[in-house]
């Protein structure tokens, strides 16, 4: 089980002694998992180079949503249409805006590893919901409880497992061409 912090700033993840990057946004940061304080930045020239070496891009997608929606829908969605169908229709459309109206919000992160080890440990993580529960006291916070008052909120998590896979599968052939050979 990994120990997954989020950081300020760039958004690192720390699973035991190494430092996975995250992107925040800027095309060209990253953290050396190695070393954590270490920052690259292929855009600045006072920064170190990277190595150039294969990288699994992982796309790790964020949501929060509200548990329940009766609440909101019951009494609020009505039509005085008198055809079946124009009324279904209006009753459709006054619940869509309704649902709209309380999105929370998603958080896209794309990650990049270039250690089989790190990757497999994010994978496990996700897979046996540690890294969920991370994640819940990152992104549910106590002005994001305040907002939504009484409701129950509940955080998706999902990573793509044919990510993982390509990914693992690219840092493993990586792997394989640069192991001495016996």
């Amino acid at each position: 089980m990994g120990d997954w912090e989020c950081g300020n700033g760039d958004w690192e993840w720390r699973n035991g002694n190494g430092g996975i990057g995250i992107g925040n946004g800027n095309p060209g940061i990253s953290r050396d998992p190695r070393n954590p304080t270490t920052s690259w930045n292929s855009g600045n020239s006072n920064s170190l180079n990277p190595p150039i070496s294969p990288r699994a891009d992982i796309r790790l997608r964020v949501r929060a949503e509200y548990c329940q929606h009766d609440s909101a829908l019951h009494g609020n969605v009505f039509s005085n249409k008198q055809d079946p169908l124009e009324r279904q229709f209006e009753r459709f459309n006054q619940a869509n805006t309704i649902l709209k109206s309380r999105d929370l919000g998603s958080i896209i992160c794309d990650i990049k590893f270039s250690e089989l080890t790190y990757l497999d440990a994010f994978w496990r993580d996700y897979i046996n919901g540690s890294l969920l529960e991370a994640l819940k006291g990152v992104f549910i916070t106590d002005s994001l409880k305040q907002a939504v008052g009484h409701e129950a909120i509940k955080l998706l998590v999902n990573v793509d497992e044919e990510d993982y896979e390509l990914g693992r599968q690219k840092l493993l052939r990586n792997l394989m061409l640069h192991t001495p050979a016996d």
